[in-house]
């Protein structure tokens, strides 16, 4: 075989085998490439924000002393229940009854003074009456000649000095009054200060701190001194929870809320939220809100000072369609032919995420909401009235009308018609579940058919808990495979 042959050859192997081995690499990845998958299921969502905060009673009254004084007695101790009014303490009264005796005679003089100048006006018309009398038997024998005209006018002054008294005796009555009244209002304050030398409870409750000791002096200034902290029945407590900004928009009043206490590490305990106070904290830059939490503490273990370690549930469905937060997580790599599915995708997703905005359908209403046969019918029936009439409105709108009051006005409409037929908690629960349908967002998983072709969809997500999203697709189905994850294995 001649040099040139053999040369020719040998190449001709090199090309066969460069294309076996290619041809071979390729094989290689495709059967190296590991997917990890997910199914489709239904269950429960909880949607948590944790937090602490510290138990502190509903309701926490100070006691103080509006007089000064020494302490004379004390009644209760720490942790004594109390009644309202109950006697708690006793400042020593002897200053304050002493001035109650003083006022007391000042009113007896007083009054004394109001008789005497009583008498004096009955007196006065006494004197006028007289008066008055001698001057009109004077005037006609004046006329007569028989009485001179001095002895007429002397008369005259006399009915006129009457008159005069008469005036002056009313007006100090009138002071005498005055003065009686001042005497009473000055024994009232005595008597008031006296009673408050003794301490009561403002309310029902317990006494939760003692700040005085018995013979210790107080002295009450502009600001009455702390004697007591009294908390009202602690069969019910509150939580103040600071919750970060990042979380508060989805804290809502009512929400449900468990907790627990480092005192009791096994149980949990339940409230809910009353208040979301909007007056913000600002700590380091970090700013937070106050949330104010209330439960019941019938055993009375959950004590004032506690530190509770809180979540806030936000968001509950029950036996959703769900999906694993790998799944949403997924992201096919740039350039490759699931990228190119995806982009492909986008047209058709976009119609159908619009489809799904309308909120929840009544199919899954009646099974979150356990809505009997009678409920459907009423509500559909209802529904299919309240449809009929915005579309009607909708259609007489000029093209660039605002629609925004009338998609308002059918949010009201259709909120009353199951105001109208579900109990209280069925529609709590149907409020919720209306937020969480608006707070949904548009996304994109990737289906696993049954030959191993995956394919995006374009679905709608709704809350979301530590492992799993509410998912709302009509071409989803529980059992379904998705992709949560594509990687090479080495060999």
């Amino acid at each position: 075989m001649s040099g040139k042959l053999k040369a020719a050859l040998v190449f001709i192997a090199v090309i066969a085998v460069a294309f076996f081995w290619l041809g071979n690499d390729k094989n290689s990845i495709a059967s190296t490439r590991q997917i990890e998958t997910a199914e489709i299921d239904t269950g429960d969502i909880k949607r948590t924000v944790a937090t602490s905060g510290s138990v502190r009673p509903l309701i926490t009254v100070e006691v103080g002393s509006q007089v000064s004084g020494q302490i004379k007695e004390i009644f209760v101790d720490f942790n004594s229940e109390v009644l309202q009014d109950q006697l708690l303490a006793v400042i020593d009264p002897q200053s304050f009854e002493s001035r109650v005796l003083q006022n007391r005679a000042d009113l007896r003089v007083a009054s004394s003074n109001v008789i005497v100048q009583q008498a004096n006006i009955d007196r006065a018309k006494a004197n006028l009456r007289r008066a008055k009398l001698e001057y009109e038997r004077a005037e006609p024998l004046s006329k007569q000649g028989t009485l001179s005209i001095s002895e007429l006018d002397a008369a005259l002054a006399t009915y006129d000095s009457a008159k005069a008294d008469l005036t002056m005796a009313e007006a100090q009555l009138v002071n005498a009054l005055a003065a009686r009244d001042q005497r009473e209002a000055s024994l009232e304050s005595a008597e008031i200060d006296l009673e408050r030398t003794k301490i009561r409870s403002p309310i029902d409750g317990v006494v939760i701190e003692r700040a005085v000791d018995q013979g210790q002096t107080v002295a009450a200034s502009l600001s009455s001194p702390i004697l007591f902290n009294i908390a009202r029945d602690l069969t019910r407590i509150q939580i103040e929870a600071n919750v970060d900004e990042a979380d508060i928009g989805n804290v809502r009043q009512d929400n449900e809320v468990t907790f627990t206490v480092d005192a009791f590490p096994d149980m949990e305990f339940n409230g809910e939220v009353n208040q979301v106070r909007l007056a913000p904290n600002e700590a380091n830059n970090v700013v937070t809100y106050t949330v104010i939490i209330t439960a019941d503490n019938p055993a009375r273990k959950l004590l004032p000072g506690m530190t509770a370690i809180v979540e806030i549930v936000t968001g509950k469905s029950e036996n959703v369609l769900r999906v694993s937060n790998d799944a949403i997580r997924f992201k096919p790599a740039t350039g490759s032919e699931l990228a190119k599915k995806s982009e492909a995708a986008q047209g058709e997703g976009g119609a159908a995420r619009g489809r799904s905005r309308g909120g929840p359908d009544m199919a899954q209403l009646q099974a979150s909401l356990k809505l009997d046969d009678s409920q459907v019918r009423a509500i559909e029936t209802e529904m299919q009235e309240v449809f009929a009439g915005m579309r009607a409105q909708f259609q007489s709108m000029a093209q660039d009308a605002d629609r925004s009051a009338l998609r308002e006005q059918m949010s009201q409409r259709v909120s009353a018609v199951f105001r109208k037929n579900l109990s209280e908690d069925q529609f709590k629960q149907y409020q919720q579940i209306r937020r969480q349908t608006a707070e949904t967002r548009s996304g994109t998983i990737w289906v696993q058919s049954a030959d191993g072709e995956i394919n995006p969809v374009p679905v709608r997500f709704g809350i979301s808990d530590d492992k799993y999203t509410q998912l709302f697709s009509d071409k989803i189905k529980p059992g379904d495979v998705v992709v949560t994850r594509i990687r090479s294995v080495k060999k």
